[in-house]
């Protein structure tokens, strides 16, 4: 039975064009450790906002309810990184979100990939939503939603991704299950599910069970009937991650 359909990170189409727009926003985004220090979560570091930065976010397409909502939400990230937010109205911002596009989907672009457009320029006026949500007034989950979205957005990858989880992952079956219950291809399976392979394009903390950014993991996906539920709230380890991410002086 299908429990809940999982979010798609954005994958930017012009990988330059993301390497580009991530170091224009954040020098050190260009540098890369070779420390090997092992950190508590995967993280896009190469990816994070300018330090201090006020983020402009735009909502479109939301009634007074559900805009409040996605605020109220995203604001819950504000004590753990050095970055103020603003929200306005409209599709003009560094971040901008969408609420009930047509495809139905939840997903967010990962950091400044927010900052490009498919093109492969930065123009404001011709990039794209770089956030997408469906909002339901009552659903229980949307909070939840939001939260992770946003971490994406902020530069956090999926947790359940880390190459250290030790998730017992059926491999073939949850190709087969994503096909037949979300329409997934493999290659978005792998974007989304399975281990990431080791990189230095990540900093790394320890693995992380209680990540909001770990997917609800069910059984049909790994051997043993091993299962995890989701977690709704900013795990220890996200705290850590995103202070390292955006210092406050």
């Amino acid at each position: 039975m299908k429990t809940f359909t999982p979010c798609q990170m954005i994958q930017p189409t012009n990988d330059l064009a993301s390497y580009q727009a991530a170091i224009q926003e954040r020098s050190q985004n260009g540098f890369i450790s070779s420390s090997g220090r092992k950190k508590r979560n995967i993280g896009s570091h190469t990816k994070y906002w300018k330090n201090g930065k006020t983020l402009k976010i735009a909502i479109s397409n939301a009634n007074d309810e559900a805009f409040e909502a996605v605020i109220a939400a995203i604001s819950k990230w504000l004590p753990y990184v050095n970055l103020k937010f603003e929200f306005v109205r409209g599709e003009t911002g560094d971040i901008w979100i969408i609420l009930n596009a047509p495809m139905g989907i939840q997903s967010s672009a990962v950091g400044t990939d927010a900052l490009i457009d498919d093109i492969g320029g930065t123009d404001e006026e011709r990039r794209g939503p770089s956030m997408y949500l469906n909002w339901v007034p009552g659903y229980s989950r949307f909070e939840y939603v939001v939260m992770h979205e946003f971490g994406h957005a902020l530069g956090a990858q999926h947790a359940h991704q880390h190459p250290d989880s030790a998730i017992p992952w059926n491999v073939q079956g949850t190709y087969d299950y994503c096909a037949r219950q979300f329409g997934w291809s493999k290659e978005v399976v792998d974007a989304n599910i399975l281990p990431l392979p080791r990189s230095d394009q990540y900093t790394y903390r320890p693995y992380d069970a209680d990540s909001l950014m770990h997917y609800e993991v069910i059984p049909e996906w790994t051997f043993g009937g091993w299962g995890q539920s989701e977690t709704h709230a900013i795990s220890d380890g996200d705290i850590a991650m995103m202070r390292e991410a955006y210092p406050k002086n």
